[in-house]
């Protein structure tokens, strides 16, 4: 699923590993009826979130997640009174009273739930995903901040740590709050998935994966470095845009629109200095950068003040 927007996001940002799809699985027979086969073997949620980032798509229930935190923060299994009343973050020393690690519980947001399984993999392998999930380094995180608050504003809903970063910062807490979150991970999804020491994540639900993705193309050509901007270029002089099996929320309402006419190009045209927007539907500006953009208006707003507007 989201064929097109997987590509305009892979290719925008230049992402180090693949998009991952959650999806969950309520009961056993969603999760006997889903067409992934199951993992193939045991391991942390950290672990099996690495594996679809790194391709591969199956499915697992709470005999294949061994971590007993992961478990409860997904609903595979009720956590027990030391995790809801946060006295196991008190015993163990990440917290530095009772009070403290009811309050680091509370803000877990465990899936309160009956959830039988969890299907991952690569976002666009998927017939239904609930959440997605990026790693990548903090630079393209930015991008990613940038698309989002181009079309949502401020996010609200940002709660991070470094406890349980794939189960409730990136899973528990978006499918609460329905909102984009991100992650500086945590000692245990370091280790268990491998991520170099710079990576982060950010998760968001399903149906902000669209607007996003159209607010990192429309926010390209203002904070994007030109370094960058060159190396999208040379990427679309060798790649070709998947068939439109989702589109993003814009081409949908506008079938006719700029994304469109990036496919219909008589001949390729990677940068849309024809006139003609490219296959991620934009002209790409390697002279613009939105510190120019203010220049400009600043300027206008001073000629305004000279021509007496009394509005300023």
């Amino acid at each position: 699923m989201k064929n097109t927007n997987v590509w305009k996001m892979t290719t925008a940002l230049g992402l180090q590993h693949r998009i991952a799809g959650v999806h969950f699985l309520d009961f056993q027979e969603d999760y006997n009826n889903c067409k992934a086969s199951p993992g193939s073997q045991k391991g942390s949620y950290c672990y099996q979130v690495r594996q679809a980032l790194d391709g591969k798509h199956f499915k697992a229930d709470k005999n294949l997640v061994t971590c007993e935190y992961a478990r409860a923060a997904l609903g595979l299994e009720k956590p027990d009174i030391s995790m809801r009343e946060g006295r196991s973050f008190d015993y163990c020393g990440l917290s530095e009273s009772r009070t403290i690690g009811k309050n680091i519980a509370d803000a877990m947001m465990y899936i309160d739930q009956d959830i039988y399984g969890v299907e991952l993999g690569p976002l666009e392998e998927m017939e239904h995903a609930d959440l997605v999930i990026m790693v990548d380094y903090a630079q393209t995180i930015m991008r990613i901040m940038q698309g989002y608050a181009y079309k949502y504003g401020a996010p609200q809903h940002l709660s991070f740590y470094g406890n349980q970063a794939m189960c409730s910062d990136m899973t528990s807490k978006v499918f609460h709050t329905n909102d984009i979150n991100i992650s500086l991970m945590c000692n245990g999804t370091r280790r268990c998935g491998k991520y170099d020491k710079g990576e982060i994540a950010v998760a968001l639900p399903i149906n902000m994966f669209d607007p996003l993705a159209d607010g990192i193309i429309e926010t390209l050509n203002a904070v994007q470095l030109v370094t960058e901007k060159k190396r999208i270029i040379e990427t679309l002089k060798h790649t070709d845009r998947p068939d439109d099996e989702e589109n993003s929320a814009a081409d949908k309402a506008d079938p006719q629109g700029p994304a469109q006419e990036g496919r219909t190009n008589d001949k390729p045209d990677h940068t849309g200095t024809s006139g003609k927007r490219n296959s991620l539907g934009l002209e790409i500006d390697t002279q613009y950068n939105y510190g120019k953009g203010l220049l400009e208006y600043d300027h206008h707003v001073l000629d305004l003040r000279k021509k007496g507007d009394s509005s300023l």
